[in-house]
């Protein structure tokens, strides 16, 4: 080991053989390649930016009306698109149909960097349930309630509710919603 070559070994204690080896190998090559070169006395200050020409404005009854009709229309279509854009196109829907007319649109979104699938349920017609009660949103295989997507109250004719599914939904055959506890479906559809 050179002067110049300080000793790695302390840094490297705890660490498993392979990554040891691997971090020697690395820190070889960076004493092999040496320092950076300096920096260029020309890139040490960055240039001055121009200077910028200032221009009169005029103020008019007109222009400020009309600068303030425009601003109005440009924040409104900001606002109308923010409040958008939390409601995307879904990857795909769900129709679900149970006893009594009840039925129920589940929106799928694009999948999350996480591996969670987003969903909007929009229920109408389920009854009310107790207090100490839930409605659950199962995946099924094979008929069978597989896995969880989440539980929810409803409330008046239509309720729409925010879920999530982070599992490979292709390894499902159908969704269903049932009561907390039961396993008899209040809706179901068969494909997913």
């Amino acid at each position: 080991m050179s002067e110049r070559e300080p000793d790695i070994g302390g840094i490297l204690e705890g660490v498993g053989p392979e990554e040891r080896d691997r971090l020697r190998a690395v820190h070889e090559l960076l004493v092999q390649a040496g320092p950076p070169p300096e920096l260029s006395p020309a890139l040490a200050a960055p240039p001055r930016p121009p200077e910028a020409t200032v221009l009169p404005f005029r103020r008019r009854r007109a222009t400020v009306i009309g600068a303030a009709a425009a601003a109005a229309v440009i924040l409104l279509g900001v606002g109308y698109g923010i409040g958008r854009s939390g409601q995307e196109r879904p990857e795909f829907t769900v129709a679900m149909s149970g006893a009594g007319g009840a039925s129920a649109e589940l929106a799928v979104f694009e999948q999350d960097a996480a591996g969670n699938w987003p969903m909007s349920l929009e229920v109408r017609g389920l009854p009310a349930l107790p207090s100490s009660k839930r409605y659950e949103l199962w995946l099924t295989k094979r008929g069978e309630l597989a896995q969880p997507c989440g539980t929810f109250a409803v409330a008046g004719e239509v309720t729409e509710v925010p879920l999530n599914a982070p599992y490979l939904l292709r390894s499902f055959d159908g969704w269903v919603v049932v009561v907390e506890g039961s396993d008899d479906p209040v809706l179901r559809t068969t494909k997913v």
